[in-house]
């Protein structure tokens, strides 16, 4: 009687097992790096999409282009379904490939609301740019003061900045330099980038600025201590002063370089530090918060700051010690600036919001360092929150699986306390309780 229990018990878990699989079709990831699970900006961006969206991918089925193609696409079918996709062998087809002007292998046609926008390649990030780029309906000009030793957009040496405008065109925004010495700041500008002028900005150019700045315009300050240029006359206006220096960081740098700055602490609750966990900051100066008192529509989030122990290196020409002439920490290390205010005008009242972020350093967004840490993440959610885009979260490249954690003096004493410290104290322990513990016994059998 008992087995013929066991039986039916075995039957019914087999039988509910089988219902529950039936009703669900989730599948489990094992390629490299996961590459067919979408990433949770991915998800975001898809959860947007409020009407259909059609994503053709032309692609052979030669090499298995084609079937993970499929795999892809599917993701972004179940987590919308307003999202459909078909995956077209170019040569079986050439008539609709011709149609669609399709000349590539890979290419992917992404078709919203009567707009068309093409990916180069089958891949997450570039589906997820073009569904980006669909919802937002046009590419925005991210336009860059140029003329003052800045790194250039173009210069894929470790000190240029061709990584940053490739992470921007992935993101619907078009890298632009402007030269503000012959006009004011282009009204098709989504914002504009001060970054890492080594020589001063003239005057006209400060007064181009601040001007669009307080007509609800965006600024990116991205200054640097290694300048002649002093960016507080575009900073002062939205309640941070740059003060320059040299930060030094005993316990949160990269391994004995302490200028070379890794952050770790975000107070703020700002959408800029979102899925940020560390930034590297090499050779960076410090930011204080001075708001105006008698502007209640300013507000100034701090964004990332160093540990306790840093300061301020007034003289690093000199010495990197810390004495009465330096400013102790924890040192401020990026901003936000948010200030709303209403303008009366012949329309009527119109809320006027500026926004502004500074950063005390410049080499953190080069290719030296951009691919570092969350430094990628930190760009990106920046220049979204400047233009007020929040809720398209940026889609960047998945992370590689190899994703050093930096050993900072501060992690070194930790793993030097536990290994050193603890880990031999609890064997000891462990032995002087089993040696105890065998006394007992032997105490008792006597």
């Amino acid at each position: 009687m008992r087995r013929v229990i066991v039986a039916v018990v075995a039957l019914v878990v087999l039988l509910g097992a089988n219902v529950v699989a039936y009703r669900n079709d989730r599948q489990i990831d094992l390629s490299a790096g996961s590459r067919f699970t979408l990433s949770p900006e991915t998800r975001s961006l898809a959860k947007a999409v409020r009407s259909e969206l059609k994503v053709t991918a032309f692609a052979s089925p030669k090499g298995g282009v084609a079937t993970d193609a499929r795999f892809l696409l599917s993701r972004y079918h179940q987590v919308n379904r307003r999202i459909t996709f078909s995956v077209v062998d170019p040569d079986a087809h050439p008539t609709q490939a011709a149609r669609l002007g399709i000349t590539q292998y890979a290419t992917v046609v992404a078709t919203y609301q009567g707009r068309r926008v093409d990916a180069a390649d089958v891949d997450e990030l570039e589906i997820s740019t073009a569904i980006l780029r669909l919802l937002r309906g046009k590419t925005r000009n991210a336009c860059f003061v140029t003329g003052h030793g800045e790194p250039s957009l173009d210069d894929t040496s470790p000190d240029g900045m061709s990584q940053l405008a490739a992470a921007l065109r992935h993101n619907a925004y078009e890298p632009r330099a402007v030269d503000l010495t012959k006009g004011d700041v282009p009204a098709d500008c989504a914002f504009v980038a001060v970054a890492g002028p080594t020589d001063p900005l003239v005057q006209r150019e400060v007064d181009a600025i601040n001007g669009y700045a307080s007509r609800a315009g965006r600024v990116f300050v991205m200054a640097t201590p290694a300048s002649n240029a002093d960016p507080n006359p575009l900073l002062a206006p939205w309640g941070v002063r740059f003060a320059g220096g040299l930060v030094i960081d005993p316990d949160r740098s990269q391994n004995l370089d302490f200028d070379n700055v890794i952050a770790e602490s975000f107070p703020s609750a700002n959408p800029v530090t979102r899925g940020v966990s560390r930034l590297q900051l090499p050779a960076g100066g410090g930011l204080l918060v001075d708001a105006p008192k008698d502007r209640p529509g300013l507000t100034v989030s701090r964004l990332a700051e160093s540990s306790a122990r840093a300061f301020v290196e007034t003289r690093p020409d000199i010495e990197t010690t810390f004495d009465a002439l330096d400013i102790p920490g924890p040192v401020l290390l990026a901003t936000a600036s948010d200030d709303s205010h209403v303008e009366q005008q012949a329309t009527g009242e119109k809320i006027v919001r500026s926004r502004v972020i500074a950063v005390g350093d410049a080499a953190w967004a080069t290719n030296r360092y951009l691919g570092n840490l969350s430094n990628a993440r930190f760009l990106l959610n920046a220049v979204n929150w400047l233009a007020e885009e929040e809720q398209l979260v940026a889609t960047t490249s998945r992370p590689a699986n190899d994703r050093p954690l930096p050993l900072t003096p501060e992690r070194q004493r930790r793993v030097l306390i536990v290994s050193v410290g603890v880990v031999p104290s609890l064997i000891v322990a462990a032995g002087v309780a089993g040696l105890s513990l065998r006394r007992r016994r032997r105490g008792r059998g006597a």
